[in-house]
């Protein structure tokens, strides 16, 4: 198609004024910024008319809080695989902390917005910027305020705002992934679910997630913590459980991959970040929480089951006290009201929990008897 005459009716701002432009391109670096959760026809087709036109793409992929199927390691593999030879940056709230930014809730107003890309693209090297595409209005006054940040010229070329070429978004698609308007690795990725049990001690969550991967015959992460544990004689630092968070997100991260080489549809996590998290919450409520552990505890799941501690502890030598297993379970729901998660709530016998499992992850099961 032909690009330079499409960009130069749909750009609405000044035109350009890059430096050291290809003869055959209109732009030495153009931007597009997105949350791309997931990756689809629409983006695919804004990100080839900001290639064509340009020496250099830069893709920026940020969101928070992120959405299950699209973790920020996912759109990383998605779009650098598109586009190989684009910087491709894509930060969540963790990674955003190593650029020394907080990145701001997708709620929040523009100026918030703009504000963090200018300075993620500051401190990544990624400015200059001659031109910004986007398919919304909002990239008008992104290129405005970009120019006056970066003392630079910025074009805003807008294409296809009425999504009459490309009918797709990215919130229908997370609701029904559609293999036509997805790659085909993003649509298998957002086949797979990742599941996690979460629960205070001795509520039976690492029996109950071992049981659901045999029974769905699919990938188990174990929970970290407790083998870190172990390995530190019980003596924990703020640090160790900063450690504990990340490892238990590279566990995933890499459970996950196996899945998707394997075809498996779920992966199956006993514990979650958010469980560090409440476990610094109770042994240091003196320490300031570490900003990353706090970043990794937004983690979004498919699907959380919550065991409740309706049973006797079992007290295997390694247990703190009751107290502290009820001081436990009381974080968890005032966690997931906060940050309004709805967990599936398993409680009852061992053979009623695992029924509820099954119940929710696979609609068509039939109870048998307790």
């Amino acid at each position: 198609m032909g690009s330079r005459k499409l960009i130069k009716q749909s750009t609405h701002d000044a035109a350009s004024e890059s430096h050291n432009v290809p003869p055959n391109k209109q732009f030495s670096r153009t931007l597009v910024v997105g949350k791309f959760s997931p990756f689809h026809r629409g983006h695919r087709f804004l990100l080839d008319s900001a290639q064509a036109a340009c020496e250099q793409l830069v893709i920026v992929s940020y969101s928070r809080p992120e959405f299950a199927g699209c973790t920020a390691e996912l759109r990383q593999q998605w779009l650098t695989q598109a586009y190989p030879q684009a910087q491709v940056l894509v930060v969540d709230a963790q990674a955003a902390l190593a650029y020394d930014l907080i990145m701001p809730d997708n709620a929040a107003d523009d100026a918030s917005q703009r504000l963090f890309c200018a300075q993620l693209l500051e401190r990544a090297g990624l400015l200059p910027i001659d031109a910004i595409f986007t398919s919304e209005d909002y990239g008008a006054g992104f290129a405005q305020f970009l120019s006056e940040y970066s003392q630079h010229s910025v074009a805003h070329v807008l294409l296809d705002k009425e999504r009459r070429q490309f009918p797709v978004s990215g919130t229908a698609q997370r609701a029904n992934p559609n293999a036509k308007q997805l790659e085909e690795n993003v649509f298998n990725a957002m086949q797979c679910q990742r599941i996690a049990l979460l629960g205070a001690e001795s509520s039976g969550k690492t029996t109950l997630s071992q049981w659901l991967s045999q029974a769905l015959n699919s990938p188990w992460v174990a929970e970290f913590g407790r083998t870190h544990w172990l390995d530190c004689q019980g003596e924990l630092s703020s640090d160790d459980l900063l450690h504990i968070a990340r490892t238990q997100v590279a566990h995933e991260n890499q459970a996950v991959t196996e899945a998707l080489h394997q075809g498996k549809s779920w992966v199956i996590c006993d514990t979650s970040p958010l469980t560090t998290y409440i476990y610094h919450q109770l042994m240091f409520p003196n320490l300031p929480m570490p900003n990353e552990l706090a970043a990794l505890a937004e983690r979004p799941y498919h699907q959380l089951f919550f065991s409740l501690a309706d049973f006797p502890l079992v007290q295997d030598g390694t247990r703190q006290a009751e107290a502290f297993r009820q001081q436990q379970q009381k974080r968890y729901q005032a966690e997931f009201q906060q940050r309004q998660l709805q967990p599936w709530i398993l409680q009852g016998s061992e053979l009623e929990r695992q029924q509820r499992l099954l119940t929710v992850m696979t609609p068509s099961y039939e109870k048998q008897p307790v």
